[in-house]
């Protein structure tokens, strides 16, 4: 159970705050109480039946887990993947982005980002497919991290950059 006021991960929507618990008038259920959580990063308000749905939501890091994750970005051997065909692609990036766990997602992102790396190094195109994943891999990755250490989400590639020396490829 959550509670009002608290900041919590919302698989696949980002950052939410818990604005109430109540009953809705539009519910089918007219004693379901829900969660209404306004997204943190984006424009949105969204109804969560309590007690349904509740693997999708779980508590943001802490500051300190935030911080330890930004520090094992150097440690962390990214390797870009190179040789799946689109559709493994695809599926293997939707299972790392839908498991909502920070450091999946963050592995997913330095991989991508070293594809991108060493396609550029080729002299050879970035797919969108990688593009799109790696956007809302990073979206996902500096939402949470901003909202743990309590910064701007846009100030995070420069946040990153000074703890760790690590730069995002533009």
């Amino acid at each position: 159970m959550f509670d009002k006021g608290e900041m919590v991960f919302y698989k696949n929507i980002g950052v939410c705050k818990v604005v109430d618990i109540t009953k809705l008038d539009f519910a089918m259920d007219e004693d379901q109480k829900y969660y209404v959580m306004e997204s943190v990063f984006k424009n949105g308000v969204n109804y969560v039946p309590v007690g349904a749905g509740i693997e999708n939501i779980r508590n943001i890091i802490s500051k300190e887990e935030a911080e330890k994750l930004i520090d094992m970005i150097p440690e962390i051997e990214a390797e870009a993947i190179l040789d799946l065909a689109t559709k493994e692609m695809t599926e293997y990036y939707e299972e790392k982005i839908n498991s909502g766990d920070p450091l999946d997602i963050l592995k997913l992102t330095l991989s991508i980002d070293r594809k991108k790396e060493i396609l550029a190094e080729e002299k050879k195109k970035f797919g969108a497919i990688d593009d799109n994943y790696l956007k809302k891999a990073i979206d996902m990755l500096f939402e949470e991290i901003a909202a743990a250490v309590g910064i701007e989400k846009e100030k995070m590639p420069q946040y990153i950059k000074d703890r760790t020396g690590y730069n995002f490829t533009e």
